[in-house]
């Protein structure tokens, strides 16, 4: 039986016209608050993440792909369909690299983990997909700052050199490749230093490198050196 003041409230209800409880208003601030939990939900489920750790990406890139060990790459924030392209290059043999202080190719911690010894891979085309879209999703690598910081001469010396050699196809600040190449602003210095080397040897042929076989077949040491080292420390968090 009800008290009055329920009644009081209940007949007020009716007389608004709502007849049932889901007819009742609902408050914004609640439901907003609810839709942000969801879609904070909805962005941890990403099947990239869960393949990207399944697949022991995490032990060469680390940490959402921003952490990379040696010189090995980082591949957060990478265009998605590069990334995709580069994984597959790798797999059928198409990209090789030198080998490293132990001997073995630098390729070879993927094909490893993602090729069996009997030749089977591991790992579907939709799967490096959905890996490759999480990763260009992902905040890139924050700048590791070099042991000897570059001076303001290096530093002008860099960047003549980069719009000489590298920013007809990587862009303006090595931050707006054209399609199909790679931001190598901010990227690990060893990688780059490992990866201009290949080039420049014609070890690595794959997808568009031929094009930097002229721009890169002069370079010295010291000139890859002063590149890599400018080249990591542009802050793509800007």
């Amino acid at each position: 039986m009800m008290n009055k003041f329920a009644s009081i409230v209940f007949t007020g209800v009716l007389a608004a016209g709502f007849t049932t409880v889901a007819n009742l208003p609902v408050d914004p601030i609640t439901m907003g608050t609810k839709a942000q939990a969801e879609a904070k939900k909805k962005k941890k489920r990403h099947p990239g993440k869960r393949l990207y750790l399944r697949k022991t990406c995490l032990a060469c890139h680390g940490k959402g792909g921003a952490r990379s060990i040696q010189n090995y790459p980082n591949v957060a924030g990478q265009p998605e369909k590069y990334l995709t392209q580069q994984v597959k290059d790798i797999l059928s043999g198409k990209r090789v690299g030198s080998k490293d202080e132990n001997g073995a190719m630098r390729t070879s911690p993927m094909t490893g983990a993602l090729i069996t010894p009997e030749g089977e891979i591991r790992i579907t085309d939709d799967e490096i997909a959905k890996i490759s879209n999480w990763l260009s999703q992902q905040p890139p690598a924050k700048v590791k700052p070099l042991e000897t910081p570059l001076s303001e001469a290096q530093i002008k010396a860099a960047q003549k050199l980069y719009k000489k050699k590298c920013r007809a196809c990587h862009g303006k600040n090595a931050l707006k490749p054209l399609k199909n190449y790679p931001i190598i602003a901010g990227q690990n210095r060893a990688y780059i230093i490992a990866q201009v080397n290949d080039v420049k040897n014609k070890i690595r042929r794959n997808g568009k490198i031929k094009s930097m076989y002229a721009m890169v077949k002069k370079l010295t040491d010291e000139q890859i050196d002063l590149l890599a080292s400018y080249l990591s420390q542009i802050d793509r968090s800007k």
